[in-house]
């Protein structure tokens, strides 16, 4: 890697595992990610300017936070020219607006792009989702589509810094959003963060000091999706046999009121609608269960997005050492010229006697080598602390994003496993 491609690198199952204090489950933002220790922020400026401090009441400000709870409700289908879509209506604290699937999926790549150090929520899939059934505009679809979008805006709402960027507000509360100069402007904040070169030439690259904190943090993820993916399939498997369950107590229950008919027998007629009434409440059932996998799905994709950051944050690091290795090599070399010690390869004999054949000034060569030397290795010094402080600043805000998921990942699952129990009990309750 050369110093001028660097100069312009902008860029089991087990819940239990991790104690919390009680307060942590209660506040996740206390401790180590309250407002005045916030996490800092890695956006594509600061890796070539570093940014000069704001007075006080411009912070103040220019931090509009958003506060309360995000609803996204009313899916809504509407046609634009030949275009069908889905709006979703998004209540927030002042305003209530339309947005469609799209405006979503803009939201999470600006806030990917320009907050790259930070667990970016992920959003349901585009296309597909491996646990809804039918197509795009049925309405177990839709409703599924809607719980996961309300999720990626409630994360992004409980987040320190995603919840006060400008991206967001302007999600929230525009009332342009969709105009066609709002469009456009949007396509042109939206863009893709200039590290695929890097990424390629650094895709066999190994890094020599790997912290253990990130060797576990990759680990742990590695672990969690392969559990959650065991779990999700588990869970596919046992709502399609209380599916079939329903089914066939829907048979029974007909069969039963058929022959109610013919016998007018109390006992038949009271057995029937016990039956009937079992049947509604195993759907109930079914239909919260899904929920639960509509949670899975989300947290093995909110894993893989976490392994993405820190995939980058070993390119950042392992771009710091190449530059090092870069560094240390050109030193060699200078001062293998000063001693006048050469290295024996065909190449330097080669160029040796074509200077001696042009007659050229030995020592001049000499020092105009040095000089060189000298300048590749000012600009390599520059390049080095640049790409330090990134790698350092980057590693920083890692841990600290590692501490809020968890903390936010332990009120989540304890929500939706209260919640799943609370349906176990209701259901068990009403068919007494």
């Amino acid at each position: 890697m050369t110093p001028e491609t660097e100069q312009y690198n902008t860029q089991q199952w087990d819940i239990l595992q991790e104690d919390y204090k009680e307060e942590s489950l209660i506040n996740p933002l206390i401790n180590e990610l309250t407002v005045d220790n916030e996490p800092a922020v890695l956006t594509p400026q600061y890796y070539a300017v570093e940014e000069e401090e704001e007075p006080e009441e411009n912070k103040a400000s220019n931090e509009v936070e958003v506060m309360g709870k995000v609803q996204v409700t009313e899916p809504r289908k509407e046609v634009e020219q030949q275009s069908t879509f889905v709006s979703y209506l998004v209540i927030s604290k002042n305003t209530s607006v339309r947005r469609r699937f799209q405006d979503f999926v803009w939201l999470h790549n600006v806030l990917y792009t320009h907050y790259p150090a930070c667990f970016v929520p992920p959003l349901p899939d585009k296309h597909r989702l491996e646990y809804v059934k039918g197509d795009r505009f049925s309405n177990d679809f839709i409703e599924k589509r809607r719980i996961s979008l309300e999720r990626f805006i409630e994360r992004i709402t409980r987040h320190p810094i995603l919840r006060k960027a400008e991206f967001f507000i302007m999600f929230l509360e525009s009332s342009e959003f969709n105009d066609a100069s709002a469009r456009a402007l949007r396509e042109s904040q939206e863009t893709v963060m200039d590290t695929i070169g890097d990424t390629l030439l650094n895709a066999f690259a190994k890094i020599r000091k790997r912290d253990p904190r990130f060797i576990e943090m990759k680990e742990k993820s590695d672990r969690m999706e392969e559990n959650l993916d065991l779990l999700q399939r588990t869970l596919l498997r046992s709502n399609k046999r209380t599916e079939e369950l329903c089914e066939d107590y829907e048979e029974l229950r007909a069969s039963v009121r058929g022959l109610s008919e013919i016998e007018s027998d109390e006992a038949l007629v009271r057995f029937g609608s016990t039956l009937e009434r079992y049947a509604e409440e195993m759907r109930r059932m079914t239909r919260e269960e899904s929920k639960w996998q509509i949670e899975v799905h989300d947290y093995m994709a909110y894993y893989r997005s976490i392994k993405g950051v820190l995939k980058l944050r070993d390119q950042k690091q392992l771009d710091y050492e190449e530059l090092s290795d870069y560094y240390q090599s050109t030193l060699e070399e200078k001062e293998k010229i000063a001693r006048n010690k050469k290295d024996g390869s065909m190449a330097n004999f080669i160029s040796d006697k074509i200077n001696e054949v042009r007659g050229a000034d030995a020592d001049k060569i000499k020092r105009e080598k040095i000089l060189r030397l000298d300048e590749r290795m000012r600009e390599l010094q520059e390049a080095i602390g640049e790409t330090h402080k990134v790698s350092t600043a980057f590693s920083d805000q890692v841990k600290k994003e590692d501490i809020f998921f968890n903390r936010n990942k332990s009120i989540e699952l304890f929500d939706v496993l209260k919640s799943y129990t609370d349906s176990k009990v209701t259901h068990y309750r009403e068919v007494k």
